[in-house]
């Protein structure tokens, strides 16, 4: 007979030669509310899926439904909610909760490039409102910068003046773009982008605002558009939200939320930036080949709406100054920012 300290060895041994299953992976539900086929869900998601699980070593996994869980206002409802685990979310319509990101969309805040726009916007909420838990029980992983929007007409006749803005019915985001267009004395239809199409197709509204080029081809308004007008700064720029529940997050362990945030931040921003920039150009080039018309603003345009957009940006650094923070300081960083970006670019 064997003696039991030699058979409880060969137990030991035996026990440490099997592999200790797998621990399973953590899946994450990232929602998308834009159509299934537009770039941010076709290739903007997809990317950030591969960068998290490669980053992980596969141990988050992310998966999208093929359809949207909550209505483009909600997305940050529905993650705090337990409705899905991440989403992006239109900044605009978080203004209550987080009203510090707002400064990426005052009027004229803004970059010509999104890809240069998305990095200076997350350098500069992390360097002025990280610190302020904004966002709650969602966290922010990343951000992104739309390309700027312009003006247009559904009629023949372009839009140049806040006078013509003013006489006509307009669709336009709400916010910044709504309340500007309001300004100017014109009778304004407010809602999301996904809804533009809506609205748009039944004649309710005769121009819009608030948009990119590659929205206006990804939301299939260019057949009721006959003109842009392009200022050479821009009215609005829309930005976006990644996020994460915070539940969620503290799940994942400590190394893994670093991998996390060490390949979305600053270097996604500049990745959807570069998607966006992509869609814009194309989409803009194949709707003047198709008879949409390039009208360059003219300076009087972008001075008067400047001057009915102000009271937007005075009661924004307002607010800033109330959490603590110098709003115009915020700005003038933010837009230092983005023109290093550009001076980069060019080099």
């Amino acid at each position: 007979m064997k003696p039991k300290h030699t058979l409880g060895a060969l137990a030991l041994a035996f026990s440490m030669s099997i592999p200790a299953p797998a621990q399973a992976a953590e899946r994450v539900i990232f929602n998308c509310f834009f159509p299934a086929k537009h770039y941010v869900c076709t290739v903007m998601l997809p990317e950030l899926k591969k960068r998290i699980e490669t980053a992980t070593e596969g141990r988050v996994k992310v998966n999208t439904p093929p359809k949207s869980l909550a209505a483009p206002p909600d997305q940050y409802d529905g993650v705090v909610g337990g409705v899905m685990d991440g989403a992006l979310q239109f900044n605009a319509f978080i203004a209550n909760q987080v009203p510090g990101i707002q400064f990426s969309m005052m009027p004229f805040i803004n970059g010509a490039r999104a890809e240069v726009a998305g990095p200076a916007l997350w350098d500069t909420y992390q360097k002025f409102f990280a610190d302020k838990n904004e966002y709650g029980e969602a966290v922010l992983i990343s951000l992104y910068a739309s390309s700027g929007n312009e003006i247009y007409s559904m009629n023949d006749t372009p839009i140049q003046t806040i006078e013509d803005i003013g006489s006509r019915k307009m669709w336009g985001l709400p916010g910044v773009v709504a309340n500007t267009l309001k300004a100017t004395g014109s009778s304004v239809v407010a809602g999301p982008a996904v809804q533009m199409l809506e609205i748009i197709s039944k004649g309710v509204v005769d121009g819009h605002a608030g948009v990119p080029w590659g929205s206006i081809a990804a939301f299939k308004i260019g057949d009721y558009t006959k003109s842009a007008t392009e200022l050479k700064n821009k009215l609005f720029q829309p930005t976006f939200s990644f996020l994460i529940s915070k539940s969620k997050w503290d799940k994942f362990s400590k190394e893994d939320q670093d991998a996390i945030m060490k390949v979305m931040g600053a270097d996604f921003a500049k990745f959807a930036g570069k998607v966006q920039d992509g869609a814009n150009d194309k989409a803009r080039a194949a709707m003047i080949k198709a008879g949409v018309k390039a009208i360059d603003g003219s300076d009087k345009l972008e001075a008067d709406l400047r001057k009915l957009g102000q009271p937007i940006t005075d009661a924004w650094v307002a607010k800033a100054k109330a959490m603590g923070v110098d709003g115009q300081e915020v700005i003038d960083y933010y837009l230092a920012r983005i023109a290093e970006g550009d001076a980069a670019m060019k080099n």
